[in-house]
This record gives structure tokens, sequence and C-alpha cells, in this order.
């Protein structure tokens, strides 16, 4: 269908080209900032959830240790907020990193929001029970493995032995299903 412009008939009238356009440039400009906004910083979440009824593990002794990459020894202990979730920032600019450069006493270091410098890899230890299906001996005192891009792009939910109580993932968010240790195992430690 040909549109009438002034004397000429044409597919379109030159101001609805610079139209379209401009509407093209804007949506262009919108996803490259998309595209890029995650280099700068991005937000990872570690969220404990109760195994056996699915409350969030809540308190001053909930926390989450983790090492990014391979290069720091400590572990950084990220305390969990009201809904049992440690939060931190992942950067790829060295200079907005943001925790303590050591601990006094050789420990874990304790920072709440943590920014740290984007790694392939991260770990993760918790003072609780697993609640994984080969049983819990002994999980509080494995580190458990992920892919940043993986949990990044898809996030991960740890099966849940313990309950009945399930949870879907998120991209950036990790999931353990987990359960407070029983007094025997606490005397173990």
């Amino acid at each position: 269908m040909l549109i009438e412009c002034g004397e000429t008939k044409t597919a379109v009238c030159p101001n609805q080209l610079s139209l379209w356009l401009g509407i093209g440039g804007f949506l262009l400009l919108f996803f490259l900032i998309l595209c890029v906004a995650p280099l700068s910083a991005q937000e990872l979440q570690i969220r404990l959830l109760d195994g056996r009824n699915g409350l969030p593990m809540v308190g001053a002794a909930s926390y989450v240790n983790v090492w990014v990459g391979t290069e720091r020894k400590e572990a950084i202990a990220i305390p969990t907020d009201g809904n049992g979730v440690a939060r931190l920032q992942l950067t790829r600019d060295p200079g907005k990193v943001k925790i303590p450069t050591s601990s006094n006493d050789g420990g874990s270091i304790v920072a709440a929001n943590p920014v740290l410098e984007y790694n392939e890899s991260f770990r993760v230890n918790v003072p609780y029970a697993l609640c994984g299906p080969g049983g819990s001996n002994h999980s509080w005192l494995m580190l458990q493995s992920f892919s940043t891009n993986r949990v990044l792009e898809h996030g991960y939910v740890s099966p849940n032995a313990c309950g009945k109580t399930t949870a879907s993932p998120k991209p950036g968010q990790v999931i353990l299903f987990v359960r407070p240790l029983t007094w025997w195992e606490k005397m173990r430690q």
C-alpha cells in the first residue's frame, strides 16, 4: 500500500523514516546498556533454607563461607539476612573490590555484602548439615564448588533429602537446603 506524502507516492514518508530510525537507535542503545551493565557488577545470592520446613536460616550464627577463585586462602564469612540470603557483588574492575584485606587471626573475614573480583568459579561452605541424598555425615565440612557463569545464568538448587520442600532455580541465586547440626554432630566438630 502506498501512502501519499505531499506530491509523491512512497512506501514511507521521510518523517516516518526518521521516526523509525530514531526508535531503532534508541532500542539498540537500550540493549547495549543492558548487555554492558552486567560487566560492571553482578549480584550473587546464596540462600539457606531449612530442608525440613522451607524456612530461611537466620540469626547470629547463620552465615556462608565463600571463596571466589583460588587466590584467597581465607574464607569470606557473609552473614545471612532475614530471608536467609547472603549477598555478594562480583566485579571485573579490581579497583571496585571492597573487603578487608585479611583477618588478624588467620581465620575468616566477616563482611556483609562484599564486592569481590569476578572469577570463573567460587566455593561455598555452611555451618549446617547439607540435605543431600548421600546423607549429612560431615557435610558441614564439605566445600561445594560452582561455575559462576552457570549460577548467574541459570541458578542452582541443591537436592533436599531432609523434607518435601522444593524450590526453583533463579539466575544469580544458589539455594542450599540444610538443617541445624544435631547435638552429636556439634560434639564431633
